[in-house]
């Protein structure tokens, strides 16, 4: 019953979304929200309500209004425009489309008052701001004059896989006028990048007023980070699959609750409570202090974003509504990028319960602003908590794989006050210790022999982020050797089972597929070419082995060396990812081979720990586009392999990916942070964040920092692949 239930799941999960009927439209927005458009009022006023934006430009002023930005292939608008005044203005109003990575626009322009003339204007190069400016004017057609107080629909149909952009300007003045454009004609406008939709003016030395408003934006359906299904046979295999599940998890649960495993680790902490309680509480201030010290402003803004479009919108739209969003402020006011939503339903459920937590503390239940210093608080709050019970549980698998007690507190107390844990979950804002908290809690649940809850905490690691896949496939493995099959078989069925009982909340908004679209869509987004050269880089400031290749190869120097394009050639046709994916590849399935193949990985109590410590370091090592906030992530492993790689090598290979991840990390940091949000971070007022920055950008320290870790991998290895000589001694008294 279980095992079928669940196979019936799993492949309802696995069909792929567009199997079934799809709607027209993936999600329809109307009006504006002060969270989501971008203001650049620029010697103007630019006034946001739901309904209406109004925009005054006296003399000089060049007010710019950013109402979306994608990289979907199909996009539509529509919005309703009227000029309330025109003395003297240059241009009352702009309003189209744009790359700030090509330099190229196409754009509706209400003209000047001496002529009032409504035109279609294709513009290319020029400057990237919050508009595209000083664009020379390569086309231009007209489409009917304006009359003051009039309103017209503006509307731009946006469809780059065929390679059209089509729009009409209305209104009930008998203006009606229809443009287009195609891929063969601005060839600029249609590559995989992404284009805004901006509204500006520019008054000149006249003035000008326009208002904006019932603003819709549509998503036509489109495959992206899921494909939307409309289906009443899927909507009835969902519930009726979610029931089951739900149904079959409660019995199991009622009748085990009698005979519940005990964690006798707990039971015999030994900590004396005054001494546990003084280190918890330094840790807790030492990490609220950091708190406003700073925070990334892409990463951890992103992060705030997510949290409202959960609490407001709704989880399901976290999959839609980000795609349509740039938040141009931490860009200089240049919509570069959207502030897409690349994860899977853990974090997704987790953004949700920031945004109710924030929403409950600091804004009576209803909406705020997603700049908020509360909401970042929050945010930083719950990683330090994780980071916390990181710790216990790195003290706790020490304990069960028989380390002595001085050796599970020096783990713990290694990682629980480790700089770059404190600069990634209280500065930076990251949530690695969510992912490294559920892997952690696998490891230790299947060494207390529990084999259900272990597969279940496993999955749960892998519906964080992307990269915590290879750290699935990994103790898949593991699991798989480790425990019979017959209860391998119920534990992965109940996996299944619960997982998709806790996902039908965000598969009956968007598809059954959900999960599987994810991890396509960051396939494809980060290592199949589906993003923009400039976005996909050889290293993002991480001291992975590139940053020494391009050294070698191409003399790349400083931070040029990291930031080289992933689709730069290396060797003949060979570009940077190809070579990275081959090599990581290669280093995958031989780590994965010996988990196979050697029986002592897994027979005795944690065994399987450095090898699978190989496998995380040399993937993180290897592949390209890795953030030095990734590093962390293998972080726990190294802490856990004491005792098969020996004192010295422990302590320096921990050492050593200590600082190369705090060192990038921390530099990084300190190059995008404002000296004017945060003077204390800030290089000029900094030495040390001064210091910090030479070295993250020095010639010397990064070949040294990448050849140490490339040997810390090397000593990991060799210690990791040698078979034991002996059983492991028991943990002292």
């Amino acid at each position: 019953m279980v095992p079928t239930l669940a196979l019936l799941m799993l492949g309802l999960t696995l069909i792929p979304g567009e199997v079934w009927h799809a709607p027209a439209n993936d999600a329809v927005y109307r009006g504006f929200d002060s969270n989501l458009v971008y203001v650049s009022a620029s010697g103007g006023t630019v006034y946001v309500s739901t309904n209406r934006i109004d925009i005054v430009e006296p003399p000089a002023s060049k007010p710019t209004v950013n109402l979306a930005t994608a990289l979907l292939p199909k996009l539509a608008s529509s919005v309703d425009v009227a000029i309330l005044e025109d003395t003297g203005a240059d241009q009352p109003l702009r309003i189209g489309v744009w790359s700030p990575w090509t330099l190229a626009g196409y754009f509706v322009v209400f003209g000047p008052g001496t002529t009032k003339a409504i035109t279609v204007d294709t513009v290319e190069g020029g400057a990237a701001g919050t508009t595209l400016v000083g664009a020379e004017t390569k086309t231009s057609a007209l489409l009917g004059h304006y009359q003051l107080g009039t309103h017209y629909q503006v509307t731009f149909d946006v469809d780059r896989a065929r390679g059209s952009i089509v729009g009409t300007v209305s209104g009930n003045d008998a203006v009606d006028g229809h443009f287009s454009v195609n891929s063969t004609q601005v060839p600029q406008l249609f590559p995989q990048v992404q284009l805004s939709l901006t509204a500006s003016g520019a008054a000149g030395a006249g003035s000008g007023h326009a208002v904006l408003g019932d603003f819709r934006l549509t998503l036509p359906h489109q495959r992206w980070w899921t494909s939307a299904v409309n289906d009443p046979i899927v909507t009835t295999l969902i519930i009726g699959l979610g029931l089951l599940g739900a149904v079959a998890i409660v019995i199991a649960l009622v009748s085990r609750v009698r005979s519940r495993p005990k964690f006798r680790g707990v039971t015999r902490l030994r900590f004396r409570w005054l001494g546990l309680a003084a280190v918890v509480v330094f840790y807790l201030a030492g990490n609220i202090w950091l708190f406003p010290l700073g925070s990334h402003p892409f990463d951890f803004g992103n992060a705030q974003f997510w949290a409202y479009v959960a609490r407001v919108y709704g989880p399901a739209q976290l999959y839609y509504l980000p795609e349509v969003t740039s938040l141009a402020r931490i860009w200089g006011g240049i919509p570069y990028i959207e502030a897409s939503f690349p994860y899977e339903p853990v974090i997704a459920y987790l953004s949700t319960a920031i945004g109710w937590i924030n929403s409950i503390l600091f804004a009576g239940g209803g909406a705020f602003s997603v700049t908020s210093p509360q909401l970042g608080y929050v945010i930083k709050s719950v990683n330090v908590v994780f980071g916390l019970a990181d710790a216990l549980l790195i003290y706790l698998i020490m304990g069960a794989i028989k380390e002595s007690r001085r050796w599970q507190v020096t783990a713990a107390a290694m990682f629980l006050f480790n700089p770059a844990v404190w600069v990634s979950a209280s500065i930076w804002g990251q949530t690695h210790v969510i992912s490294i908290f559920f892997v952690l809690a696998a490891i230790l649940l299947a060494e207390k022999g529990l084999p259900a809850w272990a597969w279940l905490a496993l999955s749960a690691a892998v519906l964080t982020r992307p990269q915590m896949i290879v750290f699935g496939i990994f103790l898949a493995i593991v699991f798989l050797r480790k425990f019979p099959w017959r209860q391998n078989l119920w534990a992965v069925s109940w996996t299944v089972i619960a997982n998709f009982v806790i996902w039908i909340p965000l598969t009956l908004a968007t598809s059954p597929s959900l999960p599987v679209d994810i991890m396509r869509n960051n396939f494809h987004i980060q290592e199949a070419g589906g993003n923009a050269p400039a976005l996909t880089t050889v290293s993002e400031g991480a001291y992975s082995i590139w940053p020494l290749v391009t050294y070698l190869a191409h003399g790349a120097s400083g931070l040029q060396r990291a930031f080289t394009p992933s689709s730069t050639l290396l060797l003949g046709s060979i570009t940077y990812q190809l070579a990275s994916q081959v090599v990581t590849a290669v280093a995958m399935l031989l780590v994965a081979g010996a988990l196979l193949l050697r029986k002592w990985a897994t027979r005795e109590p944690g065994s399987y720990l450095p090898i699978v410590a190989v496998g995380v370091t040399a993937f993180l090592l290897l592949v390209t586009d890795v953030v030095a906030t990734h590093f962390l992530l293998a972080l726990p492993f190294l802490l856990l392999c004491r005792r098969w790689i020996g004192t010295l090598a422990y302590f320096y290979v921990v050492a050593i990916w200590t600082v190369s991840t705090f060192i990038p990390m921390y530099g990084e940091l300190a190059l995008v942070l404002s000296g004017r949000q945060y003077p204390l971070f800030e290089a000029g007022h900094n030495a040390f964040t001064n210091f910090v920055v030479w070295l993250y950008s020095s010639d010397r320290f990064i070949t040294v920092s990448v050849t140490a870790n490339i040997c810390a991998l090397l000593w990991l290895t060799l210690f990791a692949f040698r078979r034991p000589a002996k059983s492991p001694t028991m943990r002292s008294a």
